[in-house]
């Protein structure tokens, strides 16, 4: 297979419109789109702008109005690999909204400057409109959404029970912001950290959540109280004051997604010997076995996200994105990479979060997003897409 995608992100329209839309990226540059009109329909129009090689989309809030209710943009993020600070940031430009995604608002030969950002970015939806977060390695970074100037800085400095320490997740509501740290070290669990509103800059201003394992991957809101971590042995509900099991697994859990009331959809991602990974979507629900949705599906590619309007998941697994309808958990649609418009282009990241018409906020945007930087996908698929209708 030649085709491929590399980042998903859901935005809500405002209501005068009658769908929701899908913003996919392939591997080489493209931004596309798929619309969805029910719990059961959705088109896909496929790739409407050609940017460059491993661009990742995201969508943020910009509170920009006098009656300041703002509007949702897109921004399409082209990383840079550099170390050396002196040097400039990530690119990125901004589209007016998912159905203007053929000619961005900047021009393309000055693009923004993302500074001090380089490489995969975790991408995290705005606050309140006025900042977005974008995180790599040990380093979160706030950007004024106003110029896009560094606003805050925060590192999780390295130490003996932090020796390399690695950010894997950034969450916000209107008043926090919660990083997942990886320690990478067994001597201590991983943290959840709460950040109480901004950023300060490089001030250990945050709560410790210790986590009773090592082996983060992802993490997602559940509720505005209640925030899911998937780690190598399952996922965990964590909050200030406990963590809790929820479902044990032996295969790593690489992305989480709540579902209409309060259980969650989960990916399990393993690796054989030669790099192959094969992925199996799960749907958990209390009281209850997890149900197998989509299973043994080839491929690096592992995210999702929710769509509260049309109560539809969409999930990027292997290569493909499939639409469920989370009423009853069918499999309604699911586009190939060739439908989609993707070309291979090597190691691409993957990246999203989700906003709408009033905001983000834990109980407004989905919540969900892959939030492991740096994973690439392979350049085959070496199995079919096999998949169970309920």
């Amino acid at each position: 297979m030649k085709k491929i995608f590399a980042s998903l992100v859901i935005l809500m329209m405002s209501c005068g419109f009658a769908a929701a839309n899908i913003v996919y990226t392939t591997a080489d540059g493209g931004l596309g789109l798929i619309q969805i009109s029910s719990t059961s329909s959705a088109d896909v129009t496929g790739v409407t702008y050609n940017g460059e090689a491993g661009s990742i989309a995201a969508p943020y809030w910009e509170n920009n109005t006098s009656n300041g209710t703002g509007n949702s943009k897109i921004i399409f993020v082209t990383p840079v690999e550099s170390n050396d600070p002196e040097l400039s940031g990530d690119k990125a430009l901004r589209f007016a909204s998912s159905s203007k995604l053929t000619t961005p608002i900047d021009n393309e030969d000055k693009p923004i400057i993302l500074e001090n950002t380089y490489g995969r970015p975790i991408v995290a939806s705005t606050n309140g409109g006025a900042s977005l977060y974008l995180a790599t390695g040990s380093t979160v970074r706030e950007y004024d959404t106003e110029n896009f100037k560094i606003r805050n800085v925060y590192t999780h400095k390295s130490d003996d029970i932090s020796p390399n320490p690695e950010i894997k997740g950034v969450l916000t509501t209107d008043y926090r912001v919660y990083v997942l740290v990886a320690r990478n070290t067994t001597v201590s669990g991983d943290l959840v950290l709460s950040l109480n509103g901004l950023l300060k800059l490089n001030t250990e201003n945050a709560e410790k959540w210790e986590l009773p394992f090592s082996t983060s991957r992802t993490i997602s809101f559940l509720s505005s109280s209640r925030i899911a971590v998937g780690c190598d042995d399952g996922v965990y509900v964590t909050t200030k004051s406990k963590t809790t099991q929820l479902v044990s697994t032996d295969i790593p859990v690489v992305a989480i997604c709540k579902d209409t009331s309060r259980g969650f959809y989960y990916i399990l991602q393993s690796e054989n010997a030669d790099g192959t990974k094969t992925n199996s979507l799960y749907h958990y629900e209390e009281n209850q076995e997890p149900a197998a949705l989509l299973t043994n599906i080839t491929g690096n590619s592992a995210q999702l996200i929710r769509d509260p309007k049309y109560k539809v998941i969409a999930a990027l697994i292997g290569e493909e994105i499939a639409l469920i309808n989370m009423e009853d958990d069918d499999v309604f649609e699911i586009y190939t990479a060739t439908e989609l418009g993707g070309t291979v282009a090597g190691g691409t990241p993957i990246s999203a979060a989700a906003s709408s018409s009033s905001g983000n906020s834990a109980s407004s945007s989905s919540g969900c997003q892959l939030t492991g930087a740096g994973l690439v996908l392979i350049l085959a698929m070496l199995t079919k897409l096999q998949f169970r209708r309920k």
